[in-house]
């Protein structure tokens, strides 16, 4: 079984790296994700769209970004002063950190990814759904047990 979770976490990093490779670091240094319009944590890099996915019947799109050297906390204090009215969700799936921020109608989030077994930052991913998530679905979305009432 971990060698399994080891193997994920390999292509997980390689098609990350490849992704950062492939399209670059934040071209323009724009202070707000370009899908969502919502506000960059200052230093991401590599603006990627995520592949289109459907949960729980939204539609998903998505952008990911690289994040340089910060810890979780200091990371999510961030976002949670400047994404006003979005409400913190946090799961540990794995080895890993997720906090995710949701705005009131489910319709964009924001997802803080720690470093597996770590208090580091891996990743920030911004999310946009047609339609809006529900409470549950929301409360749930990265918790690897996804409830879609």
């Amino acid at each position: 079984m971990q060698a399994r979770n080891t193997i994920k976490q390999f292509l997980l990093a390689v098609m990350t790296c490849t992704a950062v490779l492939t399209f670059g670091a934040n071209a323009g240094g724009s202070t707000n994700d370009s899908l969502t319009g919502l506000p960059l944590y200052p230093g991401v890099t590599g603006s990627n769209p995520l592949p289109k996915a459907t949960v729980c019947k939204s539609q998903m799109q998505g952008d990911f970004y690289m994040v340089g050297e910060n810890k979780v906390d200091t990371v999510t204090d961030w976002y949670a002063k400047h994404l006003n009215g979005f409400k913190r969700y946090h799961a540990m799936p794995g080895s890993r950190s997720q906090d995710t921020f949701f705005n009131s109608d489910g319709t964009q989030e924001v997802t803080v990814t720690g470093t597996p077994d770590s208090t580091d930052v891996y990743s920030v991913s911004y999310g946009r759904f047609q339609p809006g998530l529900s409470a549950s679905q929301m409360a749930t979305f990265n918790t690897g047990k996804q409830v879609c009432k």
